[in-house]
């Protein structure tokens, strides 16, 4: 691949939606960035001169291409009028490693790696205006595994009775039909910790 990675993979997924606009589609687009090797393009770079710590600099630039790639896609969605009707989820996938991409979690504890918040606590952004809130802030823990029952539910496809898995629908919950907590606890694994 010739092109910067953030910007095949932008190209792939809007050619994707081009080329399904006319059915429903599921579309996992996983980005690597902001992921070393830290690789900031130029005009992004230029974009962010005025950060002295060239790490810092180059972070910046790859969040901003991230950032400017993920607002294709949508513009993509809005251009064929999809974009009330589908469900676009946004995660991460850990907390930063602080010493390598001179990042912060604070106030939380710990990073990449660690059970602490500080690893395991990102962003996760869920849109679909037809269905759920605009601005909502939902307080309550959810995890990744909730995405396979709420992408399931969201199409309406019934999940097997043989592979039940630990997700849980976020929709009642986002949308206030269902209330209390979606998961009683969570539990991860790193190593033997």
């Amino acid at each position: 691949e010739p092109e910067n990675l953030t910007d095949a993979f932008t190209r792939e997924a809007v050619a994707f939606i081009e080329s399904h606009q006319d059915r429903p589609f599921f579309l996992c687009l996983a980005y690597n960035a902001v992921h070393s090797p830290l690789q900031g393009r130029d005009d992004y770079l230029a974009r962010f001169a005025h950060i002295e710590d060239i790490q810092r600099r180059i972070f910046a630039a790859m969040l901003a291409h991230l950032d400017d790639s993920v607002g294709r896609v949508t513009e993509t969605l809005r251009k064929y009028q999809l974009e009330d009707n589908t469900l676009l989820i946004f995660i991460s996938d850990n907390g930063g490693p602080t010493a390598e991409l001179t990042s912060s979690n604070l106030p939380l504890r710990g990073g990449k790696g660690s059970v602490y918040e500080g690893g395991l606590r990102v962003p996760f952004l869920l849109q679909w205006p037809r269905v759920l809130p605009r601005g909502q802030t939902y307080s309550e823990p959810v995890c990744s595994v909730d995405i396979a029952a709420t992408a399931l539910a969201a199409a309406a496809i019934e999940r097997p009775a043989s592979s039940p898995g630990d997700g849980v629908n976020l929709v009642p919950f986002l949308t206030g039909k269902q209330g209390g907590q979606p998961h009683a606890e969570l539990f991860w694994r790193v190593g033997h910790r």
